[in-house]
């Protein structure tokens, strides 16, 4: 699946950041901590929604350094839920989305036809719970 590979291979890349990679501005989000945890707390929401129960708030944890572990174990619920591949796109966007944002870096070639979807940004940015800000063409 998708989600669980794009989801390791970010997870993989923010446990390297510095306190300070974090603390950095990520507007309109904040931090891009902030940015980190919204993707979090974007995954578990989509669980609870999935599973048909309430949903929950994903604690702000105290350091910065905790959040790949949350981000992983919150991919890892969705992906356990039992999501179907079509069910995981938005999610996948929506974290692919971010991830430029976060690393700078681009899509990789191949995984927009990989995610059935013509622009993966535009699909991230519809999927996105966050600021108007978020939702607005790049």
């Amino acid at each position: 699946m998708l989600l669980r590979r794009e989801s390791r291979l970010l997870v993989d890349r923010l446990r390297l950041w510095t306190p300070a990679r974090f603390a950095a501005s990520a507007a309109p989000w904040g931090s891009r901590g902030d940015l980190v945890h919204h993707l979090a707390q974007d995954l578990v929401d989509r669980t609870a929604s999935f599973e048909g129960a309430p949903a929950r708030r994903l604690p702000r944890l105290d350091s910065d350094l905790a959040l790949p572990d949350q981000l992983a174990v919150s991919a890892n619920d969705l992906v356990r839920a039992g999501l179907s591949d079509d069910d995981a796109v938005p999610a996948a966007a929506h974290l692919l989305a971010h991830r430029v944002e976060l690393l700078e870096d681009g899509i990789p070639p191949g995984l927009a036809a990989a995610l059935g979807l013509d622009d993966v940004l535009l699909a991230g940015q519809k999927a996105c719970d966050g600021p108007a800000e978020c939702r607005t063409p790049m």
